[in-house]
Order: structure tokens, then sequence, then C-alpha cells
């Protein structure tokens, strides 16, 4: 018995001490993976789904929706029906003053009264709510594409930015070499000391640029992390092809009557239209039912007594018309609204497809024939300066020029990346996050 007492609590303490060893095996791997997959690249349409859910302007949009949906059913309903108490011929004056029991006609009367609208009525409020639900999930739809499209640019932005600081990144070495070239030239007594000064004038104006383009870059992430805050560090992943927009180009400009940004516009001339109905409707008096008993003195008769009430339309010409009016003139005002917004966005739409294939076109002329030509110029100056065949002022130029050329190719890229964007989300589609 003394050995198992002495031996016990060290063989227990065996089994925590390997519980707490796995237990901190799994906690590493979990936080190997978790760190796995905070650096795995982050695709476009990711981003793009990643914001959706968590977009406050997307929630309120929801929140829109649930909103009218609630207020469908109650609007097709009966009013609720109302309570009557009241006292009636409560004498005032003489023996019987402020007497409820002693005077025959005076009654204390309890009820309830209830308004009937018509039928039709009730039908139009009804659809007069749904047109309202309509009306939210079309500009739902709409807010969504607006967030997926300034989720897409934010990331072209950023992936722009960070291709423009690595392009640069690209012409450190040829820049160092330059200096080098000019140093030995210098050492050797076959260049001038004004050289090596604008060698390394080039050396400085290159890293200025590359302290630009991080800024840029930090600066783009910071915009597409207002969409995703927990974006931190994730690296970006491949851009999609901006050449494919997913159909035929003109199938853009024809279908201009379902934009996004007119999705919402049949929705509100049902409304006005469903108004001008009600409007109409009005000039048909509903009818309403009050019930009530009549309590009086011991020594009187107890009553019940009914009431039918019904508002009598004779000033149609002063109200109920002029509403009507109104009402149809609002109908006229959302035909017109939509039909400018119409033409405001099928200018646009043009515009930003003549961008787009503008850019595609220049693109293919970058990547074939210009930054091949202006980085062979750069290399040929260097190996010509190199040689004694050339000067540094031809190189450095040259070397400018092949900055200049990445630069633009890379705003180029952004261009159009950013009308890709424009034109793949104005509508909404299946392909759409």
């Amino acid at each position: 018995m003394r050995s198992l007492h002495r031996f016990s609590p060290r063989g227990a303490r065996q089994p925590r001490a390997l519980l707490r060893f796995l237990l901190a095996v799994l906690t590493a791997l979990g936080s190997g993976m978790a760190a796995a997959a905070d650096v795995t690249p982050l695709s476009l349409m990711d981003a793009v789904q990643l914001a959706e859910r968590q977009a406050p302007e997307l929630r309120a949009r929801a929140a829109g929706v649930t909103a009218a949906q609630a207020a469908v059913g109650p609007a097709g309903q009966l009013p609720d029906p109302e309570l009557v108490v009241g006292l009636q011929n409560l004498p005032v004056t003489g023996d019987d003053a402020f007497s409820t029991t002693r005077d025959f006609m005076t009654m204390r009367t309890v009820g309830i009264a209830q308004q009937f609208p018509r039928r039709e009525k009730r039908r139009l409020r009804s659809e007069r709510a749904v047109t309202d639900v309509d009306r939210e999930r079309a500009l739902l739809t709409n807010e969504q594409l607006v967030v997926h499209e300034a989720v897409a640019r934010a990331w072209i932005a950023a992936a722009s930015a960070e291709r423009r600081l690595a392009l640069l990144t690209a012409l450190q070495p040829r820049a160092e070499a330059q200096l080098a070239a000019a140093t030995a030239a210098l050492t050797a007594g076959r260049a001038t000391a004004a050289e090596g000064i604008a060698a390394r004038s080039a050396i400085a104006t290159l890293q200025d640029r590359l302290d630009a383009a991080r800024a840029e870059r930090d600066t783009a992430r910071a915009d597409l992390a207002r969409w995703l805050p927990d974006l931190g560090d994730r690296p970006l992943g491949e851009p999609p092809d901006w050449r494919d927009l997913g159909g035929d180009p003109e199938a853009l400009v024809t279908n201009i009557a379902h934009h996004r940004e007119l999705l919402s516009y049949d929705a509100a001339e049902r409304a006005a239209t469903a108004d001008v109905a009600l409007a109409r409707a009005e000039k048909r008096p509903d009818w309403s039912l009050e019930l009530a008993y009549a309590q009086r003195g011991p020594q009187f008769s107890n009553m019940v007594s009914v009431q039918f009430r019904v508002p009598l339309a004779v000033f149609a010409a002063r109200r109920q018309d002029p509403l009507i009016a109104s009402k149809q003139a609002l109908v006229e005002r959302i035909d017109a609204e939509r039909e400018a917004a119409q033409r405001m966005h099928g200018a646009e739409l043009r515009k930003t497809l003549t961008t787009w294939r503008s850019a595609v076109d220049r693109l293919v002329r970058y990547e074939r024939e210009l930054l091949p030509l202006s980085e062979d110029r750069a290399d040929a100056a260097l190996a010509a300066y190199r040689g004694g065949r050339g000067e540094l002022t031809a190189s450095l130029r040259a070397l400018d020029e092949a900055i200049e050329q990445r630069l633009a190719f890379t705003d180029l890229q952004n261009t159009l990346g950013q009308a890709w964007a424009t034109l793949y989300f104005a509508f909404p589609t299946e392909r759409t996050p």
C-alpha cells in the first residue's frame, strides 16, 4: 500500500503532462493553419464575396426589404375596431343636475365601432405594399452591384500599385549597373565627374519613384481594407482576364434598360400607378358600423343603438380630383426621370466601353512592342557605354524611357481593369457573385 501511495501521484502527472503536450501541438498546428490561411492569395471575386457579407450598406438594404415585406399583410386588412364609451344627455341645471340616474334621457353608453373600407381599396393597398417590396429588392440588387464594383475597383487599384512597384524594382539592377559602369569609367579616366553624378542622380530618381510607388500601394490597400477590415498583409491573387466581359460588349448598350441604376424605376412607376388607382377609389366612399349599449336609471329601460356612417364625396372637384391629378403627375415625373437616367447611363456606358476597347488594343501593343523595345534599347545603350562606344547620357535616357514605359503600362492596366469593373458589374447577371 505504501508503494502505491508513493508512485500514484507521479503516475497521475504523466497523463496530465501528455495531455498538455498534445494540446500544445494542436494549438501550434491550428496557429500554423490560420497563418497559412492568412497568406492565401485573395482573388478579385473572393474579395467581392467577402465584402458582400460584411458591407453594412447591404445589411441596411436587406433590412429595408424585410420591413417592406412585413408591411404587405397589414396593408389589406380592416382597420382596428374602436371602443366607444360615453355619457349622453347629462342634466346640468335643476334638481337633477349632474345626476346620471334620475333623468330618463341620461344614458351611460358603451359600444364598438368598425370601419369597412371597400374591398377594392384593400386590394389596391396590398398591391401598393407589394410594389414597395419590389422597389426595395431592386435597390438591394443595385446596392449589391455598387458594392461589387467598388470592391473590384479597389482590388484592381491595389493590384496595379503592387505591379507598378514590382516593375520599378526590377529596373534597379539596370540602374546599379549604369552606376557601376560610370564608376569604372571614371576610375579609368574615360568619364567625367558629371557623368558619375548623373548616374547617382538616376539611382536617386528611381529610388524616389519606388518610394512613391510604395506609398501608392499602401494607400490602395487602405482603400481595399475599407471593404475588407481583416485584409492585413494578405497578398492579392492573379487578376481575372480583363479583356473578357462575359458576353458580347455590344449587348451592354442594347440592354441599357436593365442597367442596375434603372432597376427601381419599374417598381416606382407601379407604385405611382397604384397611388393613382387609390386616389380614384377614394371617390367611392367607405362605410362604418357602430353598435352601442346604453344604460339608464334603474326606473328606466336600457337601450341598444345601431349606426351606419357613410362619407359624402360632394366636393370631389376640389378634393379628390386634384389628388388624382397630383398622382398622375408623379407617374409622368417618374417616366421622365427614368428616360433621363437611361440616357445618362447609356452615354457613360458607351464612353466606358470605348475606354475598355482602346485599353485592350493598346495593352497588346505595349506587351508586343513598346515594352520589349524600351528594355532592349536600355540594355543596348548600357552595353555600348560599357564598351566605350556610347555615352552615359544616352544610356540614362534609355533607362528613363524604359521606366516611363513601365509606368505607362501599369497605368494602362489599371485603366483597363477599372473599365472592366464598371462594365462587368453594371447589370445583374447570374455570373456575378
